[in-house]
């Protein structure tokens, strides 16, 4: 409490030349841009971007190339030029400076380098997998869901057919059974009242060609008919 110091404080006006960030980073490859403002007094005077280290200076209205990056200087001639430097190399970081006339501001560039290991590689790679799975196991499905529709009508188109077929089959042995029976029933028959004659020679073109001609009479359709035929034909060879 007994103790004092006097400090002496001095207002300024805003400075002639300044820049918006004194410290500024950026990639390996990328670029940067600084923002340096002057004062209209300055409007006419040399813009400048150098570097305190080998003090090489970038002037407005030129491109410069150092070490593959390129510097341009932009100048809006009312308050403010801007310096931008594109594709940075790590040799680029150090201490700069913005200057109008012989005013200067310093400004510090840090450029990092891009570290591609092996496991971001993979997971890229793996991202690329991710995204194109379900793509395939759409795909796959489609051609399942088309192959088994193909399937089940050539399937369908076969039993039709073996449908037809049997239908056709059936018609065709139902008709045969039909005329086997009608054939059946014309032969089945039993003859009675048979007359015999002599021989006589039998007509031209005549049906029946046998040696006796017989005149037969009362035709009655019946069954097992060689049984009742031998019966008869035994009978007549008795009498």
């Amino acid at each position: 409490m007994d103790e004092t110091e006097q400090l002496h404080l001095t207002v300024q006006s805003a400075p002639d030349v300044s820049v918006m960030n004194s410290s500024v980073s950026g990639h390996e490859g990328d670029n940067v841009s600084v923002q340096c403002f002057y004062t209209s007094g300055y409007q006419n005077k040399l813009k400048q971007w150098c570097r305190y280290k080998d003090k090489s200076c970038y002037t407005e209205k030129r491109t410069d190339t150092s070490q593959n990056s390129s510097v341009q200087i932009s100048d809006d001639g009312r308050s403010s030029f801007t310096v931008l430097m594109t594709g940075l190399r790590l040799s680029d970081s150090g201490w700069y400076y913005c200057s109008a006339g012989d005013l200067q501001v310093s400004v510090q560039l840090t450029v990092t380098a891009v570290v591609t290991t092996e496991a971001s590689e993979r997971n890229r790679h793996y991202g690329y997998l991710e995204a194109w799975i379900p793509v395939v196991v759409l795909l796959l499905l489609m051609v399942v869901v088309v192959v088994s529709i193909i399937i089940l009508r050539k399937k369908r188109n076969r039993n039709n057919t073996h449908n037809t077929e049997v239908t056709r089959d059936g018609d065709s042995d139902a008709g045969n059974s039909v005329r086997s029976s009608s054939a059946v029933a014309e032969n089945d028959v039993t003859y009675s009242s048979v007359t015999v004659r002599p021989k006589t020679k039998t007509k031209a073109f005549s049906p029946v060609s046998v040696e006796d001609e017989v005149t037969y009479s009362s035709v009655h359709k019946q069954c097992m008919f060689l049984r009742k035929y031998e019966h008869n034909s035994a009978e007549l060879e008795t009498s």
